[in-house]
């Protein structure tokens, strides 16, 4: 069992990055009640994290339009698709556990959706560009997640062991009162004790002085 536990690890490391690989193909999706053919990314990334990025990232090529969970941009520049402007119209959603982004890019006077338009290629890179950027920062959410758990846990633990110096400092201060009343109660014990034995002298004394019948 030993023996399959170190492949199976190693086959895990390097599947890790699989997991966030997305494939891209083509769609077709009703955006404001129209049909609109264009590409598909699925991910693994929580959809709500998933379209900030994405969001985040169109805007780099262009103004981004948000309305009824379509993100737009009626013109956007990106060079690798083509050299002029294109209008792209995209949504982010989500179904079993799997978040998918649907782009519909329109050059000129038409949508890219063959697979032999030269276009076609270039936003499947684009979308491919995306996927990576959108593990990146997914990688740096869940770091900052991590590290803030792993930092309130710091905090947590050092207002406890700032509670427990208090709690033994106290308890420290409680001894040394303790200890001065034990030395009190002492010289007091001492004196009770010669008290005591005086009295008992005194007792015996008077039993000594009574007649005798």
């Amino acid at each position: 069992m030993k023996n399959l536990l170190l492949p199976l690890v190693v086959l895990g490391f390097f599947l890790v990055p699989s997991v966030h690989a997305q494939g891209v193909f083509p769609g077709k999706e009703k955006l404001n009640d129209k049909d609109y053919f264009g590409l598909n990314l699925n991910s693994s990334i929580p959809s709500r994290y998933l379209e900030e990025y994405w969001e985040d990232y169109l805007k780099t090529y262009g103004k981004t339009h948000s309305r009824r969970g379509v993100i737009s941009v009626d013109r956007a520049n990106i060079p690798a698709i083509s050299h002029e402007s294109v209008e792209m119209l995209s949504q982010v959603s989500s179904a079993r556990n799997i978040s998918h982004v649907f782009l519909a890019v329109k050059v000129g006077d038409h949508f890219v959706s063959n697979f032999t338009d030269s276009t076609y290629t270039a936003t499947e890179n684009f979308l491919k560009e995306f996927s990576d950027y959108a593990v990146a920062r997914d990688e740096v959410r869940m770091a900052e997640e991590y590290y803030d758990e792993a930092d309130k846990n710091h905090k947590n633990l050092e207002r406890d062991n700032d509670r427990i110096v208090k709690e033994i400092e106290r308890t420290q201060k409680k001894l040394e009162e303790l200890m001065r009343d034990q030395e009190t109660n002492k010289a007091d014990l001492a004196g009770s004790v010669i008290d005591l034995e005086n009295k008992q002298k005194d007792l015996e004394a008077a039993k000594a002085r009574i007649p005798k019948m």
